[in-house]
């Protein structure tokens, strides 16, 4: 029977092995297979528990801690507005805390925790190596442009650009601590080569900011002083040849040659621009809304948010789309002056904003199609709730296309008076961009690459394909074009006897392009150009912009309930009830965890949650201090710390404590520097006792 028992103990200590095995190679790219891999592993120590009585999940310093959050988790969620999925949380926060004591408990010996890290290094350095490939493509495609991220094949990229910030750190750990020789030296420094690759191809800001907090803490702890004068280089550089540009052009075009006419420097970010003869109005971003008549300024018009388009309605009429999704109606009085006459706002989250003949087309990812038929009345409108989640759409009296958000299709309607009517056709695509442009029967779709379809008898049919990316922009003359892409490429397509058209490239601008616009031998462009740097800082980046509001109506919802929070629940639906009324989208947290800490968990949760962050950074610092002088562990225990650190700096932009990828990441390179911890001791012990 004991020897039964022993067979039995071994098969599941296999067991565990492997399942652990799955769990890092899993780490950072599959949170299904990774998480079989820490279940069935944390079953299989309770079952061993049972038949042996051994318990391999030993104290770590950090169990106060632990108690405290899950209380207060439990507090909020029988004070919360959902009980329900308060509750639901706060069962998925319990059972991933037992991470720490899996892995500490898998990695019994030295050498079995240095494979589980090497494993766990090893597959992410080959994810990010794959991730960079998927970069590679996106930025081909010109998608970093359209999409200011990178790509997602595993994860959605902030989680990709969380993890990657991890792995970047503790190799660089391992290049600066680590007395190796030179070999593991160049692999280290290989290592930290393709990690920070990854991440600077992930475009994540947040994860920027934590790799930087943990690489710059690693340099300043070991007094490495020498190292902060490549980053130091890399700033000044990236803030000199990268500066904040705007910039509106006029060119002549004489049919294949584009020759610069004017170059005007603005002081805003010139966004986007609409015409009216020789007058140009820009949407200036964050100087509002900017008129240039003859190449002079004649008119600063001041927006109650960044405007992002300005378009032409009827006769006097234009209208602002600004980055708040609210919509100003704008009237031209006798002396050619704008002035605001009115805002209001469309249903849902807007995806797009068009003018096409009488009509102000705008679409919602949510509610579908708004048709605005009169700037004197807004009210005289059509509501179409089947159209969702269109972009990029185009209209005549024929046909209406439009890009599908939703399933990467190209979809093309029959119209009349003004509406699509019935779905012709429907193509998908790759791409999660897409731009459709159409004159008569022939109609341009932007996705992957640049097709040419036919409408005729009732159907659609593809006639050609280009090898163009990134074309954003296509106007029609008669039977030719002239289009640009992102990246400032001129291309001119001429229609034939047998009705394909023939591509040439007509000039490189040598800029990105926000706007483009075609008036008679007149091409007019507006240049943005935006240290990505700089925008970390920026109040009216995007993002910034929009994570602003999230915490002002975080600290609303705060206010109102302080002690205990609201539950750790999705925000969305009390978010809702919070924001202000313009402010079409709802998050469900609040893109910084200790913001969400307190709309959750109240001030009491508060304080527990950073007693508990206290805690982990004490423990490991401690750590590291008793291993400082430990080849190979001193390196993971600097790397487990400064990661920990660059964790809490990307918190103060993203709820990554959250994310449950992010934290599983975060539990196990905690239980993995207790196992280096206590098998350091252990052999201490061992040693001291056999020499005793």
């Amino acid at each position: 029977m004991a020897q039964d028992k022993s067979n039995q103990i071994k098969i599941i200590d296999k067991l565990i092995f492997w399942l652990i095995i799955l769990f890092l190679i899993t780490l950072t790219n599959s949170i299904f297979l990774n998480q079989i891999g820490y279940f069935i592993p944390l079953m299989l120590f309770a079952y061993r528990f049972v038949i042996t009585k051994e318990n391999k999940f030993q104290k770590n310093g950090l169990e106060i801690g632990f108690i405290l959050f899950l209380a207060a988790e439990l507090i909020s969620a029988i004070f919360s507005v959902n009980h329900a999925q308060a509750f639901q949380n706060f069962f998925k926060r319990l059972v991933l805390i037992p991470l720490v004591y899996t892995i500490a408990a898998a990695a019994d010996d030295t050498e079995k925790t240095k494979l589980f890290f090497k494993i766990y290094l090893g597959t992410a350095l080959l994810t990010m190596l794959a991730y960079i490939v998927f970069a590679y493509e996106h930025f081909i495609a010109q998608l970093y442009r359209f999409e200011a991220k990178g790509p997602s094949p595993f994860q959605y990229v902030m989680t990709a650009g969380g993890l990657m910030s991890f792995t970047t750190i503790f190799t660089f750990a391992f290049l600066v601590n680590e007395k190796a020789k030179i070999k593991y030296k160049l692999f280290f420094l290989a290592a930290f080569g393709v990690a920070a690759l990854g991440l600077f191809a992930s475009y994540t800001r947040a994860a920027w900011i934590g790799a930087a907090a943990g690489i710059l803490f690693i340099i300043l702890f070991k007094k490495k002083w020498w190292l902060i004068i490549p980053g130091v280089a890399f700033i000044i550089f990236a803030f000199l040849f990268y500066k904040n540009e705007s910039r509106l052009y006029e060119y002549q075009f004489n049919g294949s040659q584009l020759t610069k006419v004017k170059t005007i420097n603005t002081e805003g970010r010139a966004y986007n621009l609409d015409l009216d003869n020789d007058t140009v109005y820009v949407a200036d971003y964050n100087k509002g809304i900017a008129v240039y008549s003859k190449g002079n300024l004649v008119q600063e018009l001041a927006t109650p948010s960044p405007s992002k388009r300005i378009l032409k309605w009827k006769s006097n009429y234009y209208l602002a789309y600004l980055l708040d999704t609210r919509i100003l109606l704008l009237h031209k009085d006798g002396s050619g002056k704008l002035a605001i006459e009115k805002s209001f706002t469309s249903p849902g989250l807007t995806t797009d904003v068009e003018v096409f003949g009488d009509y102000f087309y705008v679409a919602d990812r949510d509610s579908g199609l708004t048709i605005y038929k009169n700037p004197l009345d807004l009210n005289d409108k059509l509501m179409l709730r089947n159209v969702k989640g269109i972009s990029s759409l185009c209209y005549n009296d024929k046909l209406f296309a439009a890009f599908d958000m939703n399933s990467f299709s190209f979809k093309v309607y029959s119209s009349q008076s003004a509406l699509p009517e019935q779905l012709i056709d429907s193509v998908k695509f790759k791409s999660s961009v897409g731009f459709v442009w159409f004159n008569k029967n022939d109609i341009f779709f932007q996705g992957d690459k640049l097709f040419h379809y036919v409408y005729d008898n009732g159907k659609v049919k593809q006639v050609q394909e280009f090898k163009i990316v990134g074309l954003q922009s296509l106007q029609f003359m008669d039977s030719s074009a002239i289009g640009a892409s992102a990246d400032g490429i001129v291309y001119r397509f001429d229609k034939t006897k047998d009705g394909i058209f023939t591509e040439q490239k007509i000039g490189s601008l040598g800029y990105s392009i926000t706007g483009f616009k075609l008036e008679g031998n007149k091409i007019y462009t507006t240049e943005s150009k935006r240290n990505r740097l700089s925008t970390i800082a920026d109040l009216y980046h995007e993002t910034n912009f929009e994570r602003l509001n999230i915490w002002r109506i975080g600290l609303r919802i705060f206010k109102d309930h302080p002690l205990f929070g609201v539950g750790d629940i999705d925000l969305n639906k009390i978010y809702s009830e919070y924001k202000d009324y313009f402010l079409k989208e709802n998050f469900g947290h609040m893109h910084n965890n200790f913001v969400h800490f307190l709309v959750i968990l109240g001030a009491f949760g508060f304080i527990a949650v950073m007693f508990l962050l206290y805690k982990i950074l004490r423990l490991n610092l401690k750590i590291y201090k008793t291993l400082k002088d430990v080849p190979f562990m001193s390196s993971y225990a600097l790397g487990a710390l400064a990661a920990f650190i660059g964790f809490l700096f990307s918190g103060l932009a993203e709820w990554n404590f959250g994310d449950q990828e992010i934290i599983t990441m975060v539990w196990f390179t905690v239980g993995l520097n207790v196992a280096f911890y206590r098998n350091f001791m252990n052999s201490n012990n061992e040693s001291t006792n056999s020499n005793g």
